[in-house]
């Protein structure tokens, strides 16, 4: 059986298991329409757009109803460590990439939960990693910054870190990469501690003790630093001109100066997931009033993303993954929005000379 067949088989195993987490069937009817909602990306992603359901429903659904939330969660990690290692299936030693990057959702008002002002952005403030080998790749876990005064978004990137899974450890070289934003010494020591390598990036004025006491503009691309306040391993220093901007970035293994702009830049497929999970799959559209509301619509989102990717083919685009997991996973409720096209367009169809009728063949 190929990798494709039992990725195929596990992502109706996973759609199967998640969708009878309620344990009421008014509860997983809603679900069911919750999910293809977040499936359609060529529909935003609102509450009142839902089909076969109401948008009362929805909302209990996600702000009250006593559904086993941290089951679903454990439900879709489980899948997507799994799908990671059978794709890497009789390869020595892979390696996999996990990004870490804070992301905003930027909302008005004070009324939805976690509103905070970061980097001068007044909204939600998300944490997520993000694991990468080949062609798959999706968020396996996210963490809320509350504002000053609570964890800062390199401490919950540390506990994101820690989340991993001692098989995913064992069988995968895993490097971080992250950009200045968590250069600290603490993360860099909490990667090392881990086992795992990284590519970070840093700023222009970080001090090195090596080659001298001086910045890491002043160093040479390629060359080798050792940074003030992190003594432990020499790093290999990358940086790349943008316009009227240098980065720079520094890896722990022994790389060439390009293949460490190279390696950061991989980082990118996080950004596309930042990107493509608000405008298409419903991430920016969240507008409930309740943390728990949050949590349940991340999850969501993080389970839309990960049943498209899991069904991506070459030339596919993501709305057509998407589309074709909605098909996949959830055949019933795809074949009753049909239905409900046609009903809602029998008066056209009668006055341009067309009758529609069908029945179930259940032979």
């Amino acid at each position: 059986m190929s990798t494709s067949q039992i990725l195929g088989e596990r992502v109706r195993i996973l759609a199967d298991e998640f969708l009878a987490v309620p344990t009421t069937s008014y509860q997983q009817r809603s679900l069911e329409a919750a999910l293809s909602m977040f499936l359609d990306t060529a529909t935003k992603t609102a509450l009142h757009r839902a089909e076969l359901v109401s948008k009362s429903a929805l909302s209990r659904l996600l702000n009250e109803y006593p559904w086993d939330t941290a089951q679903g969660w454990a439900i879709l990690q489980r899948a997507q460590w799994d799908a990671l290692l059978v794709a890497a299936r009789r390869k020595h030693r892979p390696l996999l990439r996990l990004s870490v990057d804070l992301t905003s959702i930027e909302k008005k008002g004070s009324t939805l939960p976690f509103v905070r002002v970061y980097n001068e952005v007044h909204g939600i403030h998300l944490v997520v990693l993000f694991a990468e080998y080949g062609a798959v790749k999706f968020p396996v876990g996210y963490r809320v910054y509350r504002g000053k005064g609570t964890a800062t978004p390199v401490t919950l990137a540390r506990e994101l870190l820690r989340t991993v899974p001692d098989a995913i450890r064992r069988r995968f070289r895993i490097r971080v990469l992250a950009d200045s934003g968590f250069e600290s010494a603490v993360f860099l020591d909490e990667v090392r501690q881990l086992g795992f390598e990284f590519v970070v990036g840093v700023r222009s004025t970080r001090r090195t003790m090596h080659p001298g006491e001086v910045t890491v503009a002043d160093c040479p691309h390629g060359g080798y630093i050792e940074l003030k306040n992190w003594p432990h391993d020499p790093l290999v220093l990358g940086r790349v001109d943008r316009g009227d901007r240098v980065f720079h970035a520094v890896s722990s293994e022994l790389m060439e100066g390009d293949e460490v702009v190279a390696e950061g830049a991989k980082r990118w497929s996080e950004e596309s997931f930042f990107k493509e999970g608000k405008h298409q799959f419903g991430l920016a559209q969240f507008a409930l009033r309740t943390a728990v509301g949050l949590d349940r619509w991340v999850l969501l989102v993080f389970l839309a993303w990960t049943l498209a990717i899991l069904h991506r083919e070459t030339g596919m685009t993501l709305e057509a993954c998407a589309a074709l997991a909605l098909m996949t996973v959830m055949p019933d409720v795809h074949l009753n929005r049909l239905l409900l096209t046609f009903s809602r367009n029998s008066e056209f169809l009668r006055q341009h000379g067309y009758s529609l009728r069908y029945a179930r063949c259940n032979s």
